[in-house]
């Protein structure tokens, strides 16, 4: 799902550096695994399921950390489809590495998983929701992963009724669920609840319709108008596509499903959660995919229009970068049906960084942008805006926002410079640049996938930028060996923040500033400085590296008028105008 307003920017929160930091944390302080122990097999008996049917499920250790284990299980969907790998629900299930015999059973949580199905933001939430005190549960929703089998999600895009089933499915296989962590010794059946983000608060909010026994819903990113979201969202373009081919009676099956999952047709049921306080709507103010007005919509309905959480100046992918504060949302509505006594696993004790391995580790993020390409389907993003005034009293204010997926995949924007106004180009599918005059040239004729810019680079260039990032990892690696070279000291700061000031004493650069920090990933907010007689403040606006990202993000922008080039070309285009910004940095 991708921004609509590209010089907007992207990710204003570092959500990405916290997954890497969860994830290092976790890798570091694991011990060795143990061989896999054989899955138990457990019952859930026909009076203690929705469809009075019983089951069995399985239940198998996968890894165990400091502060959570995580099982993968395996259990039986409620509707059987012709496909025979779809008939079995995978799931994982994280529970809290302190539950202890004879304690008080707990709330749970389900977590319903975004569109693209990578997996990693639900992960995520359920980590922080174990090692919080709270079990939580990740599904694979129908025709997702294994279950899809070789043709995948792709195979509801041709069959009409596939895709009506798979909706149908989707909410029976949410109270299958429930069945199951009921069942479980350290879940409370009277405390279970729901989490969603985009397809996942859809299907979340509809199951909250269907399903008396879930006590607590969150719909990340979701809303109501379901038919509104499908005609206008890009993510829903093939969808769309396939719609349009279908007969009367086929079109009236699909209208007649999407009406059994629409959240409005369920707002009753919402409403009764919303009159609790159990009811938790955080939204991206200028999402482009869930539009804001669908979520007003839900809001109106259920009687939280005021108490939506809004990510203000954030779309549907950036609000991903705002990870740190959904998390922090997510905990305190869940953490609140923690019976009396119970407490989260102890956080592992570690030193506090100093101020210089404070500004160290911010440096690291730094490079990260330049000197590392992120996996595939993930990206790093960033959008500054920083006011420079030179010796000479000259000041300028510029504007700069990148996309950096995998591989050549990027997006630049920057203004002004000078003879363009706003520079936008990218490489998604095709390279592509936006003229002055909103023109779109497109590199489609002569397109070789795998040619890169690279060898168009000015050469001096190119080992300056190394130059800065060597000296940068050489700090990194030994910050202490630079300390004659730099002072550093913290200063006061707001809550969640961190402010280290720096003195430089090197013969050749010497001034001052200073920094001020995110405390809990150490992604810079603002940074002020004066050296050499240039003097200057950088606003941060949004931050995040190794988030989950989309071939959207990199795709060219719509425009009236789209000229298409010989790739080559745009690629000349693109080493001018990175020389360019290059010489102007200096």
């Amino acid at each position: 799902m991708r921004t609509g307003n590209r010089s907007a920017g992207w990710g204003s929160a570092a959500c990405g550096a916290l997954a890497l930091l969860i994830s290092l944390r976790a890798a570091a302080q694991a011990p060795p695994a143990p061989a896999a122990p054989a899955p138990e097999v457990f019952q859930v008996t026909a009076a203690d399921s929705f469809d009075g049917k019983a089951f069995a499920y399985t239940l198998q250790l996968q890894s165990e950390q400091p502060r959570h284990r995580r099982y993968v299980l395996h259990y039986p969907s409620p509707l059987q489809s012709a496909l025979e790998s779809n008939n079995t629900i995978p799931a994982e299930y994280y529970l809290p590495a302190n539950l202890a015999a004879g304690e008080a059973r707990r709330p749970a949580v389900i977590v319903l998983h975004i569109l693209n199905g990578t997996y990693e933001l639900e992960r995520m939430l359920c980590t922080v929701l174990a090692e919080n005190g709270v079990p939580a549960l990740m599904f694979f929703l129908p025709y997702y992963g294994e279950r899809g089998g070789a043709q995948g999600r792709r195979a509801l895009l041709d069959n009409v009724d596939l895709f009506t089933q798979c909706l149908d499915q989707s909410l029976l296989d949410v109270r299958r669920s429930v069945d199951l962590l009921a069942a479980r010794p350290e879940v409370d059946p009277g405390r279970i609840g729901v989490s969603g983000i985009s397809l996942g608060a859809l299907i979340a909010a509809a199951a909250c319709g269907v399903e008396p026994r879930l006590q607590r819903a969150e719909l990340i990113l979701g809303g109501g108008q379901l038919k509104e979201i499908l005609a206008s969202a890009r993510e829903t373009r093939e969808l769309r596509e396939s719609m349009a081919r279908l007969t009367p009676e086929q079109q009236a099956r699909v209208d007649a499903a999407l009406a059994r999952v629409e959240p409005l047709n369920h707002a009753e049921a919402l409403k009764r959660l919303a009159q609790r306080d159990h009811l938790l709507l955080i939204n991206a103010a200028e999402d482009e995919v869930i539009p804001p007005a669908c979520t007003n919509a839900l809001a109106a309905a259920v009687g939280v229009k005021d108490k939506v959480i809004w990510l203000q100046g954030m779309g549907h992918y950036t609000a991903m970068a705002a990870l740190p504060q959904i998390i922090q949302e997510t905990v305190a509505f869940f953490v609140a049906d923690l019976p009396a006594g119970i407490v989260p696993p102890a956080p592992t004790a570690s030193a506090d960084l100093t101020p210089l391995q404070a500004l160290v580790a911010m440096l690291q993020q730094v490079v990260t942008f330049v000197d590392r390409s992120p996996a595939a389907g993930r990206c790093h993003l960033l959008d500054l805006t920083a006011t420079i005034t030179l010796p000479n009293q000259k000041k300028d204010t510029y504007h700069v926002g990148l996309v950096r997926g995998s591989g050549s995949q990027f997006t630049f924007t920057a203004s002004p410079v000078p003879e363009v106004g706003t520079l936008a180009i990218g490489n998604g599918t095709y390279p592509w640049m936006v003229s002055r005059n909103g023109t779109l040239f497109l590199g489609t004729q002569q397109h070789d996938p795998a040619a890169g810019i690279g060898n168009m680079l000015d050469g001096q260039q190119l080992l300056k930028l190394r130059i800065v990032v060597g000296a940068a990892l050489a700090m990194a690696a030994a910050p202490e060996a630079f300390a004659q070279y730099v002072q550093v000291v913290d200063a006061p700061a707001a809550a969640g923040e961190r402010v280290v000031e720096f003195t430089l004493l090197h013969p050749h650069l010497k001034g001052k500033g200073s920094v001020r920090l995110r405390r809990d990933t150490l992604a810079p907010l603002e940074i002020s400085f004066a050296v050499q007689g240039v003097e200057g403040v950088v606003s941060v606006r949004q931050w995040a590296q190794d988030t989950i990202g989309s071939a959207e993000l990199f795709r060219e922008p719509a425009a009236a008028s789209v000229i298409n080039v010989p790739q080559q070309d745009l690629l000349r285009m693109f080493a001018v105008s990175f020389n360019f910004l290059m010489e102007k940095a200096q």
